[in-house]
């Protein structure tokens, strides 16, 4: 949790500036008053014992220079014994007719002056709190318009601020906030086409083979001979089995995207892996009297789960069995290193053409040399299933030289399982 520092935020420091000036603005003013209510006091003092002294050198004009001597410099003595005169008349610190004129305007101007100072010190300190607090909530509804204006769909805004402040850290992190908004939007609206496509897609892979179980049970429906019936119900099972897989496949797909795959951490033999991938195939290679050679570390081996790798690896030599003539090569060679597990799988078929081959990985892709059976899966799911392994795979290919599909699993990379 990040520590607050105000004296970061310079909208703090300027408050806390308008403060010190106002503090240093009092306390001259103050001391200017108080100059100014000594100099009165002192006048008022001066003409109450001008007037007692030039009453009584009038009358006694030998002790003049006594009398200016005792202002000068009063004693103890005299001064007790001129408070004991006083009192005998009642006139003491408390008697209101002490209260002169002079004395009366000099406390009124000193209470109208700290008054006036007070006054002046709420207005500068009230004005200055305003401001900033103007200042503050004004950037805070600004961000309430922004935000309000983001949740509209409004992702076009701008409020970056690069100057220093809790209020700027604010905006650069809300701007961040949009910006993962705004990119996740995008992805969203790609995942919707994706979907869509996807969807038409798969209709269309689903539609033909269903069309053909439709006029196949027409045809049956019309009693025919022992002989068609027979071709028919083959072709029906083909057409269920092709269902069957491309249903398959797509729940695999769909368990990979939707992250519902857990992948096992074991330890997994190559040397096992393309053994039992080429026994999963072998009727298809047989078929095709394809000639298979198999070269690698016996030793090689990677941390994943068995089964999808072998999934993975299944669909990729299927490819290449699909795309190799009769009597062709199939070369599968595996070795290891400090830094990857690798698998090369490489045939003699007919290759990919060169603008195929950016899209040759993707989702119901089908290439200009694809059967028209094919439905453009297996790739994606053997990339998909690698991937999650944390590994990645790609092809080379000339187009009547074949092509060569390298897998890599990396040392200590397990993915996002």
């Amino acid at each position: 949790m990040n520590k607050i520092t105000l004296s970061k935020n310079p909208e703090v420091n300027r408050l806390r500036a308008w403060f010190a000036l106002l503090l240093a603005g009092l306390l001259a003013a103050a001391l200017l008053l108080g100059l100014a209510g000594r100099y009165y006091l002192k006048k008022t003092i001066v003409d109450s014992q001008a007037a007692l002294i030039g009453a009584l050198a009038e009358k006694y004009p030998a002790a003049e220079q006594d009398l200016a001597r005792q202002i000068m410099d009063p004693g103890k003595e005299a001064v007790s014994r001129g408070r004991e005169i006083l009192s005998k008349y009642g006139l003491d610190s408390s008697s209101p007719r002490l209260e002169t004129p002079l004395l009366q305007s000099y406390f009124l101007r000193s209470v109208l002056s700290y008054i006036l100072l007070a006054l002046l010190a709420g207005g500068v300190f009230y004005l200055a709190t305003y401001l900033f607090l103007k200042k503050q909530y004004g950037q805070i509804r600004e961000l309430t318009r922004y935000a309000a204006r983001i949740s509209a769909g409004d992702y076009s805004l701008d409020i970056r601020d690069n100057r220093e402040g809790d209020l700027s850290i604010l905006k650069n992190e809300i701007y961040k906030i949009t910006t993962r908004l705004k990119e996740q939007a995008a992805a969203l609206q790609r995942e919707k086409a994706l979907l869509a496509d996807a969807l038409a897609d798969i209709s269309h892979q689903l539609k033909t083979p269903l069309t053909s179980l439709s006029v196949l049970n027409e045809l049956l429906s019309e009693n025919p001979s022992e002989e068609k019936r027979i071709l028919f119900l083959e072709r029906m099972r083909a057409q269920l089995k092709r269902i069957e897989w491309l249903v398959s496949s797509l729940l695999k797909l769909s368990r990979l995207d939707a992250g519902a795959v857990n992948m096992k951490r074991e330890r997994v033999p190559v040397s096992a892996l393309v053994e039992k991938a080429l026994a999963t195939l072998a009727i298809p290679l047989e078929i095709k009297m394809l000639q298979v050679t198999v070269e690698g570390d016996k030793g090689a081996g990677f941390t994943g789960d068995f089964e999808w790798s072998c999934e993975a690896l299944i669909n990729i030599i299927k490819n290449c069995i699909e795309h190799t003539p009769e009597g062709g090569r199939l070369q599968i060679s595996f070795a290891q290193n400090p830094l990857y597990t690798m698998i090369t799988v490489a045939d003699s078929g007919t290759g990919i053409a060169p603008e195929d081959l950016p899209h040759i990985f993707n989702r119901f892709y089908k290439g200009k040399n694809a059967a028209a059976d094919q439905v453009g899966i297996g790739l994606a799911m053997a990339r998909a299933i690698v991937e999650k392994h944390g590994g990645d795979i790609s092809v080379k290919s000339e187009p009547g030289r074949g092509s060569e599909f390298t897998i890599k699993f990396y040392t200590g990379r397990t993915g996002d399982n």
